[in-house]
Protein backbone atom coordinates (compact mmCIF):
# COMPACT_ATOMS: atom_id res chain seq x y z
CA UNK A 1 0.00 0.00 0.00
CA UNK A 2 1.56 3.40 -1.12
CA UNK A 3 2.42 5.68 1.83
CA UNK A 4 4.09 9.12 2.56
CA UNK A 5 5.89 9.56 5.80
CA UNK A 6 6.76 12.72 7.30
CA UNK A 7 9.56 12.72 9.89
CA UNK A 8 9.84 14.73 12.92
CA UNK A 9 12.11 18.19 11.53
CA UNK A 10 15.18 17.07 13.33
CA UNK A 11 16.75 20.56 12.11
CA UNK A 12 14.02 22.86 14.19
CA UNK A 13 14.40 20.06 16.58
CA UNK A 14 18.00 20.57 17.48
CA UNK A 15 17.86 24.32 16.80
CA UNK A 16 14.75 23.77 20.11
CA UNK A 17 17.27 22.25 22.44
CA UNK A 18 20.41 23.87 22.15
CA UNK A 19 18.08 27.03 22.95
CA UNK A 20 16.89 25.48 25.99
CA UNK A 21 19.92 24.58 26.35
CA UNK A 22 20.93 28.04 26.35
CA UNK A 23 18.90 29.05 29.79
CA UNK A 24 20.36 25.44 31.33
CA UNK A 25 23.80 26.80 30.86
CA UNK A 26 22.84 30.30 32.01
CA UNK A 27 20.90 28.63 35.05
CA UNK A 28 24.27 26.87 36.03
CA UNK A 29 26.22 29.65 35.63
CA UNK A 30 24.00 31.86 38.01
CA UNK A 31 24.03 29.32 40.44
CA UNK A 32 28.05 28.68 40.57
CA UNK A 33 28.11 32.26 40.94
CA UNK A 34 25.83 32.06 44.55
CA UNK A 35 27.61 32.37 47.93
CA UNK A 36 25.62 30.18 49.72
CA UNK A 37 27.88 30.55 52.81
CA UNK A 38 26.89 34.17 53.00
CA UNK A 39 23.20 33.41 51.86
CA UNK A 40 20.28 34.41 54.14
CA UNK A 41 16.19 34.34 53.57
CA UNK A 42 15.69 37.61 52.30
CA UNK A 43 14.27 38.12 48.67
CA UNK A 44 17.31 39.58 47.10
CA UNK A 45 19.70 37.16 48.27
CA UNK A 46 16.76 34.29 47.45
CA UNK A 47 16.44 35.35 44.22
CA UNK A 48 18.91 35.18 41.92
CA UNK A 49 19.45 31.27 43.02
CA UNK A 50 15.83 30.54 42.59
CA UNK A 51 15.99 31.96 39.09
CA UNK A 52 18.93 30.00 38.14
CA UNK A 53 17.40 26.44 39.85
CA UNK A 54 14.06 27.56 37.32
CA UNK A 55 15.81 27.85 34.46
CA UNK A 56 17.46 24.86 34.96
CA UNK A 57 14.38 22.39 35.60
CA UNK A 58 11.64 24.08 33.19
CA UNK A 59 14.64 24.54 30.50
CA UNK A 60 16.27 21.01 31.17
CA UNK A 61 12.56 19.49 30.86
CA UNK A 62 11.72 21.52 27.61
CA UNK A 63 14.88 20.07 26.02
CA UNK A 64 14.39 16.55 26.85
CA UNK A 65 10.80 16.91 25.99
CA UNK A 66 11.56 17.87 22.97
CA UNK A 67 14.07 15.19 21.88
CA UNK A 68 11.52 12.54 22.86
CA UNK A 69 9.90 14.35 19.60
CA UNK A 70 12.26 13.10 17.48
CA UNK A 71 10.16 9.71 17.11
CA UNK A 72 7.40 11.51 16.03
CA UNK A 73 5.75 10.49 12.32
CA UNK A 74 2.63 11.47 10.41
CA UNK A 75 1.70 8.97 7.62
CA UNK A 76 -0.45 9.13 4.81
CA UNK A 77 -1.94 6.40 3.15
CA UNK A 78 -5.25 5.61 1.22
CA UNK A 79 -7.11 4.40 4.56
CA UNK A 80 -6.15 7.43 6.17
CA UNK A 81 -3.89 9.66 8.56
CA UNK A 82 -1.37 7.91 11.62
CA UNK A 83 -0.64 10.21 13.80
CA UNK A 84 2.66 8.92 16.45
CA UNK A 85 0.40 5.13 16.42
CA UNK A 86 -2.83 6.95 16.70
CA UNK A 87 -4.94 6.16 13.48
CA UNK A 88 -7.28 8.43 11.64
CA UNK A 89 -9.70 6.59 9.17
CA UNK A 90 -10.52 8.95 5.96
CA UNK A 91 -14.14 7.85 6.31
CA UNK A 92 -14.49 9.89 9.61
CA UNK A 93 -12.07 12.85 8.60
CA UNK A 94 -14.24 16.00 7.77
CA UNK A 95 -12.80 18.87 6.11
CA UNK A 96 -8.94 18.33 6.20
CA UNK A 97 -7.20 21.53 5.66
CA UNK A 98 -4.63 23.53 6.39
CA UNK A 99 -4.82 26.92 8.22
CA UNK A 100 -2.49 29.33 9.40
CA UNK A 101 -2.76 31.02 13.47
CA UNK A 102 -1.20 33.77 14.12
CA UNK A 103 0.79 32.74 17.29
CA UNK A 104 2.48 35.64 19.85
CA UNK A 105 6.02 35.53 21.25
CA UNK A 106 6.57 36.61 24.47
CA UNK A 107 10.21 36.30 24.22
CA UNK A 108 10.60 39.38 21.04
CA UNK A 109 7.06 40.43 21.67
CA UNK A 110 6.22 39.79 18.31
CA UNK A 111 3.40 38.12 16.44
CA UNK A 112 3.83 35.33 13.78
CA UNK A 113 2.34 32.64 11.82
CA UNK A 114 2.46 28.80 12.28
CA UNK A 115 0.54 26.72 9.67
CA UNK A 116 -1.51 23.53 11.06
CA UNK A 117 -3.16 20.57 9.32
CA UNK A 118 -6.61 20.67 10.34
CA UNK A 119 -9.59 17.74 10.21
CA UNK A 120 -12.86 17.10 12.31
CA UNK A 121 -12.47 13.87 13.62
CA UNK A 122 -15.14 12.29 15.27
CA UNK A 123 -17.02 15.14 16.54
CA UNK A 124 -13.01 16.20 17.66
CA UNK A 125 -10.87 18.81 15.84
CA UNK A 126 -7.63 17.61 15.39
CA UNK A 127 -4.74 19.85 14.75
CA UNK A 128 -1.54 19.13 13.60
CA UNK A 129 1.49 21.93 13.87
CA UNK A 130 2.90 21.55 10.34
CA UNK A 131 6.40 23.36 11.22
CA UNK A 132 7.22 20.97 13.69
CA UNK A 133 8.16 18.51 10.20
CA UNK A 134 9.72 18.57 7.58
CA UNK A 135 7.08 19.72 4.76
CA UNK A 136 5.59 22.62 3.50
CA UNK A 137 2.00 24.16 4.07
CA UNK A 138 1.99 23.67 -0.02
CA UNK A 139 2.79 19.98 0.35
CA UNK A 140 0.87 19.09 2.95
CA UNK A 141 -2.17 20.03 0.42
CA UNK A 142 -1.24 18.07 -2.49
CA UNK A 143 -0.98 14.92 0.12
CA UNK A 144 -4.47 16.19 0.76
CA UNK A 145 -5.61 15.87 -2.88
CA UNK A 146 -3.30 12.73 -3.33
CA UNK A 147 -4.79 10.65 -0.81
CA UNK A 148 -8.36 11.91 0.57
CA UNK A 149 -10.52 9.25 -0.56
CA UNK A 150 -13.12 12.14 -2.09
CA UNK A 151 -9.98 14.10 -4.00
CA UNK A 152 -8.63 11.61 -5.56
CA UNK A 153 -9.20 10.60 -9.80
CA UNK A 154 -10.91 7.34 -10.27
CA UNK A 155 -8.89 5.19 -11.83
CA UNK A 156 -11.18 5.66 -14.66
CA UNK A 157 -10.33 8.60 -15.43
CA UNK A 158 -6.74 9.81 -15.95
CA UNK A 159 -7.85 12.87 -17.86
CA UNK A 160 -6.09 15.84 -16.20
CA UNK A 161 -8.56 18.59 -14.96
CA UNK A 162 -7.73 21.88 -17.03
CA UNK A 163 -8.67 25.29 -15.57
CA UNK A 164 -10.43 27.77 -16.78
CA UNK A 165 -9.93 31.49 -15.45
CA UNK A 166 -12.23 33.12 -13.20
CA UNK A 167 -12.91 36.25 -14.62
CA UNK A 168 -16.69 36.37 -13.76
CA UNK A 169 -19.35 34.96 -11.27
CA UNK A 170 -20.96 32.54 -13.72
CA UNK A 171 -17.07 31.10 -14.24
CA UNK A 172 -16.78 30.01 -10.33
CA UNK A 173 -15.97 26.43 -9.69
CA UNK A 174 -16.56 24.55 -7.00
CA UNK A 175 -14.64 23.26 -4.12
CA UNK A 176 -14.38 19.63 -5.14
CA UNK A 177 -13.56 20.51 -8.63
CA UNK A 178 -10.76 22.46 -7.37
CA UNK A 179 -8.93 19.28 -5.34
CA UNK A 180 -8.94 17.94 -9.02
CA UNK A 181 -6.77 20.89 -10.29
CA UNK A 182 -3.08 21.12 -10.65
CA UNK A 183 -1.01 22.86 -7.63
CA UNK A 184 -0.15 25.81 -9.76
CA UNK A 185 -4.38 25.89 -11.23
CA UNK A 186 -5.34 25.76 -7.65
CA UNK A 187 -3.41 28.42 -6.41
CA UNK A 188 -4.72 30.51 -9.82
CA UNK A 189 -8.00 29.39 -8.92
CA UNK A 190 -8.14 31.19 -5.16
CA UNK A 191 -6.22 34.33 -6.38
CA UNK A 192 -8.97 34.58 -8.92
CA UNK A 193 -11.79 34.84 -6.59
CA UNK A 194 -9.76 37.04 -4.55
CA UNK A 195 -9.61 39.66 -7.60
CA UNK A 196 -13.10 39.46 -7.61
CA UNK A 197 -13.81 39.76 -4.15
CA UNK A 198 -11.40 43.02 -4.74
CA UNK A 199 -13.22 44.40 -7.42
CA UNK A 200 -16.48 44.28 -6.07
CA UNK A 201 -16.91 42.62 -2.90
CA UNK A 202 -21.29 43.57 -2.30
CA UNK A 203 -21.11 41.64 -6.07
CA UNK A 204 -19.50 38.10 -4.04
CA UNK A 205 -21.92 38.86 -0.91
CA UNK A 206 -24.77 38.73 -3.50
CA UNK A 207 -23.35 35.74 -5.31
CA UNK A 208 -23.34 34.11 -1.83
CA UNK A 209 -26.63 35.18 -0.79
CA UNK A 210 -28.30 34.05 -4.13
CA UNK A 211 -26.41 30.28 -4.24
CA UNK A 212 -26.61 29.69 -1.13
CA UNK A 213 -29.06 26.44 -1.26
CA UNK A 214 -29.15 26.37 -5.67
CA UNK A 215 -24.87 26.09 -5.67
CA UNK A 216 -23.76 25.51 -1.87
CA UNK A 217 -19.97 23.81 -3.54
CA UNK A 218 -19.34 26.99 -5.09
CA UNK A 219 -20.20 29.08 -2.42
CA UNK A 220 -18.10 27.16 -0.14
CA UNK A 221 -15.20 27.70 -2.50
CA UNK A 222 -15.62 31.36 -2.59
CA UNK A 223 -15.22 31.33 1.55
CA UNK A 224 -12.62 28.66 1.05
CA UNK A 225 -10.38 31.47 -1.31
CA UNK A 226 -10.92 34.53 1.06
CA UNK A 227 -10.44 32.03 3.82
CA UNK A 228 -6.75 31.21 1.97
CA UNK A 229 -5.48 34.73 1.80
CA UNK A 230 -2.16 35.35 3.07
CA UNK A 231 -3.40 38.94 4.37
CA UNK A 232 -6.30 37.22 6.25
CA UNK A 233 -7.29 40.02 7.74
CA UNK A 234 -8.57 41.85 4.63
CA UNK A 235 -11.85 39.39 4.36
CA UNK A 236 -12.13 39.23 8.39
CA UNK A 237 -15.49 41.22 8.39
CA UNK A 238 -16.86 40.18 5.41
CA UNK A 239 -16.39 36.50 6.26
CA UNK A 240 -17.38 37.10 9.76
CA UNK A 241 -20.44 38.46 8.82
CA UNK A 242 -21.18 35.87 6.07
CA UNK A 243 -20.69 33.35 8.94
CA UNK A 244 -23.14 34.95 10.95
CA UNK A 245 -26.02 35.39 8.18
CA UNK A 246 -25.60 31.87 7.26
CA UNK A 247 -25.55 30.55 10.40
CA UNK A 248 -28.83 32.46 11.67
CA UNK A 249 -30.23 31.25 8.17
CA UNK A 250 -29.82 27.52 9.69
CA UNK A 251 -31.50 28.65 13.08
CA UNK A 252 -34.45 30.27 11.27
CA UNK A 253 -34.78 27.54 9.10
CA UNK A 254 -33.57 24.50 11.27
CA UNK A 255 -30.86 22.85 8.75
CA UNK A 256 -27.51 24.24 10.52
CA UNK A 257 -26.18 21.02 10.12
CA UNK A 258 -27.21 21.05 6.32
CA UNK A 259 -24.83 24.39 5.80
CA UNK A 260 -22.55 23.30 8.61
CA UNK A 261 -20.02 22.41 5.31
CA UNK A 262 -20.66 25.69 3.96
CA UNK A 263 -19.62 27.78 6.67
CA UNK A 264 -16.94 25.02 8.04
CA UNK A 265 -14.98 26.59 5.03
CA UNK A 266 -14.89 30.33 6.86
CA UNK A 267 -11.79 31.26 9.02
CA UNK A 268 -10.50 34.35 10.34
CA UNK A 269 -7.58 35.43 12.27
CA UNK A 270 -8.90 37.94 14.34
CA UNK A 271 -11.37 37.03 16.43
CA UNK A 272 -11.90 40.29 18.58
CA UNK A 273 -13.84 42.67 16.39
CA UNK A 274 -17.38 44.00 16.38
CA UNK A 275 -17.96 41.70 13.38
CA UNK A 276 -16.68 38.63 15.73
CA UNK A 277 -19.05 39.44 18.39
CA UNK A 278 -22.02 39.57 16.32
CA UNK A 279 -20.86 35.44 15.41
CA UNK A 280 -20.70 34.97 18.83
CA UNK A 281 -23.98 36.63 19.49
CA UNK A 282 -26.02 34.53 16.84
CA UNK A 283 -23.77 30.97 18.41
CA UNK A 284 -25.24 31.60 21.51
CA UNK A 285 -28.71 31.35 20.11
CA UNK A 286 -27.69 28.11 18.57
CA UNK A 287 -26.77 26.82 22.41
CA UNK A 288 -30.28 27.02 23.36
CA UNK A 289 -31.71 25.53 20.21
CA UNK A 290 -34.16 22.50 21.17
CA UNK A 291 -32.34 20.09 18.93
CA UNK A 292 -29.24 18.88 20.21
CA UNK A 293 -26.83 18.20 17.21
CA UNK A 294 -27.51 22.21 16.80
CA UNK A 295 -26.26 22.93 20.48
CA UNK A 296 -23.50 20.50 19.86
CA UNK A 297 -22.81 22.23 16.47
CA UNK A 298 -22.67 25.30 18.21
CA UNK A 299 -20.87 24.84 20.91
CA UNK A 300 -17.82 23.30 18.44
CA UNK A 301 -17.79 26.24 16.22
CA UNK A 302 -17.69 28.89 19.40
CA UNK A 303 -14.51 26.97 19.92
CA UNK A 304 -13.26 28.55 17.12
CA UNK A 305 -14.30 32.13 17.68
CA UNK A 306 -13.37 32.48 21.53
CA UNK A 307 -10.05 32.53 23.85
CA UNK A 308 -9.05 33.35 27.12
CA UNK A 309 -8.87 37.33 26.49
CA UNK A 310 -12.60 37.01 24.56
CA UNK A 311 -13.79 35.19 27.48
CA UNK A 312 -12.04 37.82 30.06
CA UNK A 313 -14.09 40.29 28.52
CA UNK A 314 -17.36 38.50 28.10
CA UNK A 315 -19.27 37.77 30.88
CA UNK A 316 -21.99 36.67 29.56
CA UNK A 317 -20.71 34.46 27.11
CA UNK A 318 -18.49 32.60 30.61
CA UNK A 319 -22.22 32.50 31.81
CA UNK A 320 -24.17 30.88 28.80
CA UNK A 321 -21.25 28.04 29.53
CA UNK A 322 -21.71 27.70 32.67
CA UNK A 323 -25.58 27.50 32.31
CA UNK A 324 -24.54 24.46 29.45
CA UNK A 325 -23.04 22.43 32.36
CA UNK A 326 -26.59 21.62 33.42
CA UNK A 327 -28.20 21.01 29.85
CA UNK A 328 -30.29 17.73 29.49
CA UNK A 329 -27.40 16.11 27.13
CA UNK A 330 -24.43 14.86 29.05
CA UNK A 331 -22.21 15.73 25.69
CA UNK A 332 -23.30 18.95 25.84
CA UNK A 333 -21.93 19.37 29.39
CA UNK A 334 -18.91 17.47 28.58
CA UNK A 335 -17.04 19.33 25.80
CA UNK A 336 -18.46 22.58 27.76
CA UNK A 337 -16.27 21.76 30.71
CA UNK A 338 -13.49 20.85 28.48
CA UNK A 339 -14.06 24.36 26.53
CA UNK A 340 -13.81 26.19 29.64
CA UNK A 341 -11.40 23.68 31.41
CA UNK A 342 -8.60 24.57 27.58
CA UNK A 343 -9.53 28.78 28.23
CA UNK A 344 -8.97 28.70 32.02
CA UNK A 345 -12.63 29.61 33.27
CA UNK A 346 -13.29 28.34 36.74
CA UNK A 347 -16.77 26.29 36.59
CA UNK A 348 -18.68 24.30 39.01
CA UNK A 349 -17.23 20.34 38.44
CA UNK A 350 -19.09 17.84 36.51
CA UNK A 351 -21.16 15.14 38.94
CA UNK A 352 -19.32 11.68 39.38
CA UNK A 353 -21.68 10.52 37.17
CA UNK A 354 -21.06 12.67 33.94
CA UNK A 355 -17.31 11.74 34.48
CA UNK A 356 -17.94 8.18 34.54
CA UNK A 357 -19.90 8.31 30.95
CA UNK A 358 -16.49 9.57 29.26
CA UNK A 359 -15.06 6.45 30.14
CA UNK A 360 -18.50 4.61 28.98
CA UNK A 361 -18.50 6.97 25.96
CA UNK A 362 -15.26 7.83 24.68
Amino acid sequence: MEKTVLNYSIKGGVFQILWNLVFVVLGIYLLSHTNFERITFTFSHLALPVVAVLFIIVYGIKAVMTLSNFHKKIIFSQEGIELNETFFEWKDIVFPRTIAKTEHSAKFNMPYKEFYLSFVYKQKTIEIKIDDYDISENEIKELLKKYTPKYTPSPMNKKKTVYQPIHDFDQIITLEYYYDLEHEDSEEAIKDIQKLAVKDLEKVKRFCENNLYAQPDKVRFVYYALSEDEDLDKWADFLSDEFSRVYQMGLDKNNVTELSSVINEILVETIDTYHADRVRETLLKGLDHKNVETRLNALEFLEDWIDEAVLKNNPTIVLKLRQKLKDPEWKMRWKTSKLLERNKIAFESLSTLDKLKRFINP
